[in-house]
């Protein structure tokens, strides 16, 4: 039995639309560089509070297993409308789909730095104490610099699931990547050709990023030499 194609295909559709492209890849380049900064910054933070001992560091554990438990999808929403309605604020789509990416991505980062962290000689630690440093000094100068290292893999891993689950802020109206190609292909009825090139529009970011890794990587295991 032969399976007949009976979509026919029309690519021109695509080059009539390269500014709807450009102005949705602009977006999405925001939210995802937004969302990384903030995202690397609070994750540092709840990990440390994570590893203070006590009550502080439950605070720690919870923020990482709520935010953790539930899907983007959901956070989205919540923030968007939930929390937006519940203590009478204003959200703008674009800044609920930030801080939606950054709630849930900072929990996963601060993880990874606790891993990294934990993964250090605490022998470090004593002879940095020894020499007289405190407690700040030891961790910026000594145990950070190599648990960074140790966790960029993981947290370029993260940085390309923020560029994927940057296409779901659609849902609330953020004119992204996937939301300007949501609206073309409503006008022109060409679903095919204009979520293949979102497709590869992703792939070619994610790729770019892990190739801007890999030199760092290499970069740092030269200059640690």
């Amino acid at each position: 039995m032969r399976l007949l194609l009976t979509y026919t295909f029309d690519w021109s559709v695509i080059g009539k639309s390269i500014q709807f492209f450009e102005r949705g890849i602009t977006v999405t380049l925001r939210i995802t560089v937004f969302s990384l900064v903030f995202s690397l910054v609070l994750g540092l933070i709840v990990a440390l509070v994570r590893m203070t001992p006590g009550p502080v560091g439950l605070i720690g554990f919870a923020y990482v297993q709520v935010f953790r438990a539930l899907s983007l999808y959901v956070y989205i929403l919540f923030i968007y409308f939930g929390v937006a309605a519940l203590f009478g604020l204003n959200l703008d789509p674009l800044t609920a789909g930030i801080v939606s990416l950054t709630l849930l991505n900072s929990a996963y980062m601060a993880e990874i730095y606790r891993a990294a962290i934990q993964a250090i000689d605490p022998g470090q630690h004593e002879a940095a104490r020894s020499l007289g440093l405190g407690h700040i000094s030891t961790f910026a100068n000594v145990v950070f610099p190599q648990a960074w290292r140790i966790a960029l893999p993981s947290l370029v891993n993260q940085f390309t699931d923020i560029i994927k689950d940057s296409s779901v802020v659609a849902l609330i109206g953020v004119g992204d990547l996937m939301y300007e190609s949501i609206e073309r292909v409503s006008f022109y009825q060409r679903p095919f050709e204009f979520y293949t090139a979102d497709a590869a529009i992703y792939l070619t970011m994610v790729v770019i990023v892990a190739q801007l890794a890999s030199r760092l990587e290499h970069h740092l295991r030269r200059h640690l030499r």
